[in-house]
């Protein structure tokens, strides 16, 4: 299995309450479920006020390096992140583990 960590990071200017940020993450977890490859997906607002921390993260599971590949291609997920790219700055770990 692959798993694919994202962390999302509000740029400057841009607060949690922005309703255009708010709706860039409401349908990066609204994709998930429409996906095929995906295995796994959740997101959640994290409650971190730490300059450290980060404002969303994304773990998503796939069955291999193919499923993430056809995942990042996906004509919607690349649109999706272009809205998250206006809002946010992202951090990603992808790696391999046995179920």
């Amino acid at each position: 299995m692959i798993r694919h960590i994202v962390m999302f990071k509000l740029k400057d200017g841009v607060s949690r309450d922005d309703p255009s940020a708010v709706a860039a993450a409401d349908a990066l977890t609204a994709l998930g479920p429409t996906l095929d490859v995906v295995r796994h997906w959740e997101t959640h607002w994290c409650f971190g006020s730490r300059p450290v921390s980060n404002e969303f993260v994304l773990i998503s599971d796939f069955d291999d390096e193919a499923g993430l590949q056809a995942y990042q291609a996906d004509p919607e997920h690349r649109k999706v992140a272009g809205s998250l790219n206006e809002y946010f700055v992202l951090s990603a770990a992808d790696f391999a583990y046995e179920a």
